[in-house]
C-alpha cells in the first residue's frame, strides 16, 4: 500500500505499520521517507518513532 497511488492510502498504510510496531516494517518504511506528499512523508516520520527507528 506505499506504493499506492492515492496519497491518503499510502499515509494511511504508514500510520499503520507504525502501530503494528514491528521492525521488519522500518525498510519499507524508508523507502517511503522520499514520498512526494508531504502528509506520507509525516506519516512515515510517526511510524518511524513507534518503531523508534531514528528518522
Amino acid at each position: 500500500m506505499l506504493g499506492h497511488p492515492i496519497g491518503n492510502l499510502r499515509k494511511e498504510a504508514a500510520l499503520a505499520l507504525g502501530e503494528l510496531a514491528d521492525p521488519a516494517s522500518a525498510q519499507a518504511l524508508r523507502v517511503a521517507e522520499g514520498d512526494g506528499d508531504p502528509e506520507v512523508r509525516k506519516a512515515v516520520r510517526i511510524a518511524l518513532a513507534q518503531l523508534r527507528v531514528p528518522a
